[in-house]
């Protein structure tokens, strides 16, 4: 039982997930009874909650247990998971976000095909645990060289061919830090996703787009473009590895549509807009 600063009492049940997509199942069952559904875990947990919680009026809590985080960063989420539950016992805002749906998934954050599934898949969960997102550089490295893909990508019904070593479907700005942004007008409510495509012919131009990303202008790079609409579906040849929220979700294709103003986060009072570098 938790006793806010407000003087409001809540009655805390915990429920523990046995598989993948349990969580979905509870949240969607626990938002027809309870004032907050909070979920406690990295951005895969978030997001397999958030589906659960998709049209519902019930808000959504973050305590940020995972290597990542990226969620809770976005969103102004204390990492530390003691100040992120005080968010609940004083006085805080609510925030409106689409979500990007991949069937009956929910993608609060980004889903992407390529080189990020590879280094997603291939993260070992016991290093996850201690080192946080230092557990990525392992695989990261290890990546750097991997052989272009073949992609063909629809965006509300245009199709692009190109080859590329990594598709990003991005609702969030940015990947593992904010200071690693695609750009400063992507936005997780303004209606639409952004496919960001990523293709360097070799190392060399891999780690001067790498330096356009630390540097906070990837969009300036010539081998970074980007497309923007509601409805996308991504194909490979030969199929390509994808992931949802960090979660490596087997190979393409990937289909996604846009669920504006899907679900609501409850955030630190004042943090009512994206994180700025």
């Amino acid at each position: 039982m938790l006793q806010s600063t407000l003087g409001r009492v809540y009655d805390v049940r915990v429920l523990r997930t046995g598989y993948p997509g349990e969580a979905r199942d509870l949240a969607r069952q626990s938002a027809k009874s309870s004032d907050v559904v909070l979920a406690v875990g990295g951005d895969g947990t978030v997001a397999d909650v958030a589906s659960g919680l998709v049209g519902s009026n019930t808000p959504l809590a973050i305590i940020p247990t995972g290597s990542a985080n990226a969620v809770a960063r976005s969103l102004g989420i204390p990492l530390q998971p003691a100040a992120a539950a005080r968010i609940l016992v004083r006085p805080h805002d609510r925030r409106t976000l689409d979500v990007a749906l991949a069937g009956e998934r929910a993608v609060v954050h980004m889903a992407g095909s390529g080189y990020d599934a590879l280094v997603m898949r291939d993260a070992q969960r016991s290093l996850k645990r201690l080192a946080r997102w230092l557990a990525y550089v392992p695989p990261a490295l290890k990546h750097l060289t991997v052989p272009m893909t073949r992609y063909r990508i629809t965006v509300d019904g245009e199709t692009t061919e190109c080859v590329a070593r990594m598709v990003l479907v991005a609702n969030g700005a940015f990947v593992l830090d904010p200071w690693l942004r695609f750009g400063d007008d992507i936005r997780p409510d303004d209606g639409v996703l952004d496919v960001c495509v990523f293709d360097p012919p070799h190392l060399a131009a891999t780690l001067t787009l790498l330096l356009w990303f630390l540097v906070g202008h990837v969009g300036r790079s010539r081998f970074a473009r980007r497309l923007r609409g509601r409805h996308v579906r991504v194909e490979a040849s030969p199929p390509a590895p994808i992931e949802l929220d960090g979660d490596y979700a087997g190979t393409t294709p990937l289909e996604m549509k846009v669920c504006p103003a899907a679900i609501q986060v409850i955030v630190p009072r004042g943090a009512g807009e994206p994180i700025a570098r």
